[in-house]
Parts: structure tokens; C-alpha cells; sequence
């Protein structure tokens, strides 16, 4: 909305039609999902997710199933800070445009960024080393979580689920 006002010796004039549409954007229910979603399968057909809920949250009661290392919730939780300083430097523009959804896309690239920057360190060294025999059945690749890529290549983020 634009407005001018005259009375004589002063005259007044505003554009409101980018607070209306931040008002409108925040009226908006974003949301965004980091992680792997049910759609992601392995060439054999199992669920991506299935696999990585074991890794996220170890398995006492499956066989040979991996310690727990925290490739989700973890880089969220430690890296937040990063995240929100990488949105906070993007968002005044979204919010100038009145693309309030933008800051959500933003929060998800930067979550899934820490997520990817998790695998390349180890989890930032806090993940347990592989044992020995999975270092020999993936001929000599110790990098946790990572075989051929599928579960690294599966992270993603959707805005409005």
C-alpha cells in the first residue's frame, strides 16, 4: 500500500507493500526437513533412512550393526550457530523481498552443508573408528559411513514438507 499526504506545506509519502508482504510471508507455516527421507533406496531396494536410523542411533539388539555416530543431529546441534549466522546474513534481503520461505530453503542448504561437512571429518572426530573387519570388507576404507556414498548422497532438505 502507497500513501501520500499533503496539507498544505508539507507533504507525506510511504510504501507499506514490503512490510505487507513480510506480514503476509510470516502469516505463511514454513517448515524445513534436513535429512534422508523414506523415497531413498539402495540399488537392492532397502531404505536409505532404515540403514541410517542405525547408524544415527546405534543397535545393541541387531547383530553387526554399527555404533551409534550421530550423522544428523549431531551436526545440526554443534554447528547451530554456524547455521544461523549463515542465514542471518540472507535474510535481510529475503525479508526485504517479503520471501519469508527463502530463509527456510537457506536453513535447509546450510543444515545439509554441516551434515556433509560431518562425513568429510569424521563426524568432527567424534565418531567411533570402523573395526577392523569392515576396514577389510571395504578394501582398506576406513572413512565411517561411507561405503559407496549412497547414505551421504541420500541427505537432502525439502521446505513445506
Amino acid at each position: 500500500m502507497s500513501f501520500n499526504i499533503r496539507d498544505g506545506q508539507s507533504e507525506i509519502t510511504g510504501d507499506f507493500s514490503g512490510l505487507e508482504k513480510l506480514i503476509k510471508g510470516l502469516k505463511g507455516k514454513h517448515s524445513v526437513d534436513i535429512g534422508v527421507f523414506k523415497d531413498a533406496k539402495a540399488p537392492d531396494g532397502q531404505s536409505v533412512a532404515e540403514y541410517g536410523a542405525y547408524n544415527e542411533f546405534g543397535s545393541v539388539s541387531v547383530p553387526d550393526r554399527p555404533p551409534k555416530r550421530s550423522f544428523i543431529r549431531m551436526p545440526l546441534e554443534l554447528k547451530q550457530k554456524e547455521i544461523a549466522s549463515y542465514v542471518e546474513g540472507k535474510a535481510k534481503e529475503h525479508i526485504k523481498s517479503g520471501d519469508i520461505k527463502a530463509i527456510f530453503e537457506d536453513i535447509g542448504i546450510a543444515g545439509q552443508a554441516k551434515i556433509q561437512e560431518a562425513f568429510d571429518t569424521n563426524g568432527f572426530g567424534t565418531w567411533p573408528l570402523n573395526a577392523d573387519s569392515t576396514i577389510e570388507r571395504k578394501k582398506g576404507g576406513d572413512s565411517p559411513l561411507i561405503d559407496k556414498g549412497l547414505l551421504r548422497k541420500s541427505i537432502t532438505y525439502e521446505v513445506d514438507r
